[in-house]
């Protein structure tokens, strides 16, 4: 019997994710349906997942005296690997940063494993534009090494000692808590946001880091206070013409930012919620699309827009 005609669709994903687990009851099966489900999918799909009285279910769960539900199946359903994925993976293989977050010997045996795929696209093909060149070493071992303690302190809570120069040349040393590592696409570097014992919130930035050491503290997460100190208090707005497709490509260079966007004819305009610590990369970013785009809040941010034009213009014209 054909259950599913696509590998992953939707409904592949739910039964494999509920026969993952070793037991479940019936309000949790609807829930994971509804869930992860379409809006009719509890319909069709709950009835053939939960035993029916006239076997009309698809017979991948039992249900014992207690009203328990269990897999029929031994193992966990098996992670078939597309065409399409292995190509992509084979891509990121090549990619200098996936070395930060597999080892040596994880990093030979994916390669083994696709040694024999294509690649879905060559990282040479891409470039990019608007980016600076002197990005982070990722390949060089005392900054892999230093990012790999930084990231395990980041999932298991731990606070670290830190030896990093600041952007002054001058060397600091401190126990930090890292919060979280964030990687910037124009600069082309990995910060990580920290707590300070002494300093409060640190903002980091990998490739300045000479040392990490363990101090095996823990310290449960509260509701990172850096990330409250660092976030704009009012978003930016900004409307942005479609003229040679400048909204599209406002769109896509700012994906990775929280915004709201309405769209109205020929123009689109966008909330877009930023850290402080970005806003003059950011008002830089802004002012390269030129007269396609308005900065209509906050006021201080266009005002500084507008100061900035207004030195270009004087530097062009000789005051």
């Amino acid at each position: 019997m054909k259950i599913f005609n696509e590998v992953y669709g939707t409904y592949y994903r739910i039964v494999s994710q509920i026969l993952t687990e070793h037991a479940m009851t019936d309000k949790e099966v609807r829930e994971i349906v509804a869930r992860e489900g379409f809006r009719d999918s509890g319909l069709f799909l709950t009835k053939k997942l939960l035993p029916q009285t006239d076997s009309s279910d698809w017979g991948l769960l039992t249900q014992d005296k207690a009203g328990i539900l269990h897999p029929v199946t031994v193992s966990e359903p098996p992670h078939i690997l597309t065409a399409l994925q292995k190509r992509w993976l084979r891509s990121k293989l090549d990619d200098p940063r996936i070395c930060l977050f597999l080892d040596d010997a994880e990093l030979a045996a994916l390669c083994r494993r696709v040694a024999d795929v294509p690649p879905l696209y060559r990282t040479n093909a891409v470039r990019y534009v608007d980016r600076y060149c002197d990005g982070d070493p990722f390949s060089d071992p005392d900054y892999r090494r230093n990012f790999r303690r930084v990231l395990a302190a980041v999932k298991e809570h731990r606070v670290i000692e830190i030896e990093f120069k600041s952007r002054y040349g001058k060397m600091i040393a401190g126990r930090y808590l890292p919060r979280r590592i964030e990687y910037s696409q124009r600069d082309d570097k990995f910060r990580v946001f920290c707590t300070g014992r002494k300093r409060g919130a640190t903002v980091i930035n990998l490739a300045r880091i000479c040392s990490v050491h363990d101090t095996r503290i823990h310290e449960e997460p509260s509701e990172e206070p850096d990330t409250e100190n660092l976030r704009c208090s009012e978003p930016l707005v900004v409307s942005v013409s479609s003229e040679r497709g400048a909204d599209e490509r406002f769109l896509m260079e700012f994906a990775a930012y929280e915004k709201r966007t309405e769209r109205e004819k020929d123009r689109v305009t966008v909330r877009l919620w930023y850290d402080k610590n970005d806003e003059t990369d950011l008002l830089i970013r802004l002012l390269s699309y030129g007269p396609v785009l308005e900065i209509l809040a906050p006021q201080d941010l266009r005002q500084k827009a507008a100061e900035r034009i207004r030195r270009q213009y004087e530097l062009l014209n000789g005051g």
